[in-house]
């Protein structure tokens, strides 16, 4: 079992496959994808159940949310302990009819250090409904070489290529089934205050490259992001 097909069975909340290949070896505290682990990776959507299965077969918290999480698991909870009462889809905008990324609301991202000069940005996205189900998803952008500090950065744009070229930023959303490309234009730095950091983002979501029924979209959009705590702004 790869590491990207263990990605796959998180993403798709296979629990008993993954469970499965750990019990025949596979490392718990593996990097599933840019430096993430699978525990970590489960939390982006609150998949207590994911990260519960992960914690039993020996993974570490990587992150403030999962060390949370994990002191509940170590102190006798369950992932159903720790679920939200079932969801009912009205609660949801539906977007089954006129779907759209500009009908998407982001919540507070995370902007995190990968390796020197290399940053990756999670942006989770407030859960909607198509077809009459709840669907919770997040943009994910990895590879984003910054030089420089980030108080360096406000007042600034950078563009960036598009892949295949170099210096591209490595984004995808998942969504029916499929990460789909994501590719990322610009970034405008407009404000750092303490621990968080305000960005305004022009991407392209390439939709059709999978075939999932939707058309490419451009969306500028303003995020604002946690940064994550060992990554030096001075």
């Amino acid at each position: 079992m790869t590491a990207k097909e263990i990605l796959n069975l998180i993403v798709e909340q296979n629990y008993q496959a993954v469970e499965n290949a750990l019990q025949n070896g596979f490392d718990a505290n593996a990097i599933v994808n840019n430096d993430v682990t699978g525990i970590e990776w489960a939390s982006y959507t609150d998949d207590f159940r994911m990260m519960e299965i992960f914690w039993k077969y020996g993974a570490k918290p990587t992150t403030e949310y999962t060390e949370d999480i994990v002191t509940e698991f170590e102190n006798g909870k369950t992932y159903l302990d720790l679920q939200e009462p079932e969801e009912n889809p009205n609660d949801y905008p539906d977007l089954t009819a006129d779907f759209s990324v500009t009908k998407w609301e982001f919540l507070q991202g995370q902007l995190k250090k990968d390796e020197e000069n290399y940053y990756s940005i999670i942006l989770p996205v407030s859960k909607f409904v198509l077809e009459e189900e709840i669907f919770s998803t997040s943009v994910q952008l990895y590879a984003i070489e910054l030089l420089e500090t980030l108080p360096s950065y406000i007042g600034k744009t950078i563009s960036f290529p598009i892949n295949p070229n170099d210096g591209y930023i490595d984004g995808s959303v998942y969504l029916r089934n499929a990460h789909n490309p994501v590719n990322v234009f610009e970034i405008k730095f407009l404000k750092l205050k303490k621990e968080l950091i305000e960005l305004e983002i022009t991407m392209k979501f390439d939709f059709e490259y999978e075939g999932i029924g939707y058309k490419n979209e451009i969306l500028k959009t303003v995020v604002k992001l946690a940064i994550e705590s060992n990554i030096q702004k001075n």
